[in-house]
């Protein structure tokens, strides 16, 4: 992949600032003459010292006992920190346990029982500073549970080392003790960070759904996954790949990332290579379209299959997938029911494949986006050559696109006809693969000139609307309107 890729996106979310109020963005790369993206039938449907605290007694109680037993401090700790629902918390520590802490019940300095896990993640470490003790062995590694569980590995293994180095100081059976506590402490802090994760997924579908317009009997947005449903959804993504390897003869380097699994027909430092750029170039497509930071919106995970070559492509195609695929074509998105798969081959030239994967990408993204309602096709494809054309200043798209669609709008080409060209009714791309080239520039023209209500066309679509009734209401322009405006503009553009 290309190296500059992931940073260069950068620059294309700096040409798309005025989408991230309005939550759907653009896309980019090319590819070759037929989309499987676009195939109706892939479809399915968050200063006490360390000698001023006083162990009590712990009392008997029916329930699950904290992972550390209640303490009181032998001097209140003042605080200030974060909820993860952003309110700001002001008052005094006296007591905590495994769970959480809590103040005086009223009064000066009145704090209710707080869990730790409640605390805003950024606030977190401050704050389990403060409260608990550096120099004592069971505090430092309930900080490196607490710590381990937002994601802060550094700072927890740092507590959990101290611990050892303290627990050596132990006679007899209490430094093994504390070597089996630590070890506890850090495979419960794991757990506790994957739980967390998961709870930060289900609420950024959440924060990225209550942006998308509702319209009565439109589609039903995608269902969001518990832990347990995605952990579930990623083993099964992982087995159909290796069918499809299986059925298709191709030995693969598997490799995971946080949103794909990747699989290659080379060495594994290259795949690895590649996987990290694929986690950097989504997070930026992301961003590009406004979709909270992290949202991993796969069902379980996409599957990336990279060949070695055109002709393991096309078998690759007819294997799994029951595709005949013409030459020239790089790369293809299937979107099986809420499955997101792309094949793709490795090619020379470096800045097709990645303008290919990238355009293949955007497909996933788009149909993850909130509900399988789909764009009309036009601007399925448009959305995804422009993120390709503003990714990296040497992508394809833009010298290969723009000639072809100006030269059709300048010899009198109908534009409104090709924005109602679709796959259904076979009509779609259209002579010479119009299609593509003029969807590309319509995108731009409607992103440049009206960003804002780009998004909001986008968002009403994916909300259930129907394409031509949302480019009235949430654009501004009928069909025929919009493709006259667009003749007139790129008539007079250089």
């Amino acid at each position: 992949m290309h190296r500059g890729l992931a940073s260069n996106l950068l620059a294309a979310c700096a040409l798309l600032l005025l989408l991230a109020a309005a939550p759907a963005r653009s896309a980019t790369p090319l590819l070759a003459s037929v989309d499987a993206t676009a195939r109706p039938d892939d479809e399915a449907g968050g200063d006490a010292d360390g000698d001023t605290r006083e162990e009590t007694e712990e009392k008997s109680s029916d329930t699950a006992k904290p992972s550390f037993p209640r303490e009181e401090l032998a001097k209140p700790v003042q605080v200030k920190f974060r909820m993860r629902d952003g309110k700001r918390m002001n008052g005094k520590v006296v007591a905590f346990d495994g769970d959480a802490f809590e103040g005086p019940a009223a009064g000066d300095g009145a704090l209710p029982r707080t869990k730790w896990s409640d605390v805003h993640m950024d606030d977190l470490e401050s704050l389990a500073g403060k409260i608990l003790d550096e120099k004592d062995v069971d505090e430092l590694i309930l900080k490196g549970e607490l710590l381990l569980s937002i994601g802060r590995v550094k700072p927890a293994d740092s507590a959990f080392d101290r611990a050892e180095r303290a627990a050596k100081a132990l006679k007899g059976s209490a430094a093994t003790d504390a070597k089996a506590r630590i070890d506890t402490a850090r495979a419960r802090g794991a757990d506790k960070l994957v739980d967390n994760e998961h709870d930060l997924r289900i609420t950024k579908h959440a924060e990225m759904s209550a942006r998308i317009p509702k319209t009565d009997g439109g589609i039903a947005p995608w269902p969001v996954l518990s832990r347990e449903e995605h952990e579930a959804a990623v083993d099964a993504m992982k087995k159909r790949a290796e069918e499809i390897c299986k059925v298709s003869g191709m030995q693969a380097v598997p490799v995971e990332t946080r949103y794909f699994l990747l699989y290659a027909a080379t060495k594994r430092e290259a795949v690895e290579e590649c996987a990290r750029s694929l986690d950097a170039m989504y997070e930026k497509v992301l961003e590009l379209f406004g979709i909270p930071a992290g949202l991993n919106l796969f069902w379980g995970k996409a599957v990336i299959l990279l060949q070695p070559s055109e002709e393991k492509f096309r078998l690759v195609e007819q294997a799994a997938f029951g595709a005949m695929v013409p030459r020239g074509v790089v790369g293809l998105c299937h979107q099986v029911g809420p499955q997101v798969y792309v094949n793709i081959f490795w090619t020379d030239d470096q800045d097709r494949f990645d303008s290919t994967l990238l355009h293949e990408t955007v497909h996933g993204i788009v149909h993850r986006y909130h509900s399988p309602a789909r764009l009309p096709d036009w601007a399925n494809e448009g959305l995804s050559e422009y993120i390709a054309a503003v990714s990296f200043k040497t992508s394809p798209v833009d010298k290969e696109r723009r000639p072809q669609a100006l030269d059709y709008i300048r010899g009198g080409g109908n534009v409104a006809e090709v924005m109602r060209y679709n796959y259904r009714d076979g009509s779609w791309p259209g002579p010479n693969a119009i299609g593509y080239a003029v969807g590309y520039v319509i995108v731009e023209l409607m992103i440049r000139q009206q960003p804002d209500r780009f998004g909001a066309w986008l968002r009403a679509i994916k909300g259930g609307k129907d394409w031509e009734r949302a480019l009235v209401e949430d654009f501004g322009y009928t069909v025929d309107q919009f493709g006259a405006r667009a003749v007139d503009f790129y008539k007079r553009s250089k």
